[in-house]
């Protein structure tokens, strides 16, 4: 099972797929068991989603994946050799691998999040200036410091929505 990483506790399939795709004339009824159950497995045994090892990334047993599946390893090796002659499983030194894994299961989040991630370590930095995104139609909207009136430069004149501070009662009695 993954260590420090959050797994995932569940997949999406494409029933459109599973009802009327190639896996219906790849695989036989046991075989297509086998393969729809790879999916999940692919989603939780490695810390790479879409393979299936242990979490150094090493490739896991047939016999281990078997077991796991409760299938017979006979039926397993079917599945994996139909399914890397149709290129979608490949048996690689990192695991087996299933091929459109990040296709299916992958949201238009997760592939902004890396994005998200950089923008997030630049305004930590210090590297975005604020100030550059108060042009254009919804600059008004970018925040750029505080709204506090107190927070406002000396020339600042009182207005009847934000009157004169100098005089101001305490109203927290």
């Amino acid at each position: 099972m993954t260590r420090g990483i959050k797994r995932r506790t569940w997949v999406k399939l494409d029933c459109q797929g599973v009802l009327h795709g190639s896996i219906n004339w790849l695989f036989n009824l046991e075989e297509q068991a086998v393969f729809l159950k790879l999916i999940p497995m692919a989603a939780v045994y490695c810390k790479t989603p879409g393979t299936i090892a242990d979490n150094e990334g090493k490739p896991l047993s047939r016999e281990f994946i078997a077991y796991e599946l409760h299938c017979p390893v006979e039926t397993l090796n079917s599945v994996i050799d139909k399914g890397t002659k149709d290129n979608c499983l490949k048996d690689t030194e990192q695991g087996l691998v299933l091929v459109n894994f990040p296709l299916y299961q992958f949201t238009e989040y997760d592939r902004q999040k890396p994005w998200r991630e950089r923008q997030r370590q630049k305004g930590a930095k210090g590297e975005i200036d604020p100030s550059k995104y108060t042009g254009g139609k919804y600059g008004h909207m970018v925040h750029t410091g505080s709204h506090n009136p107190r927070d406002l430069p000396k020339e600042y004149t009182p207005t009847p929505d934000y009157p004169d501070l100098e005089g101001e009662k305490d109203i927290s009695q």
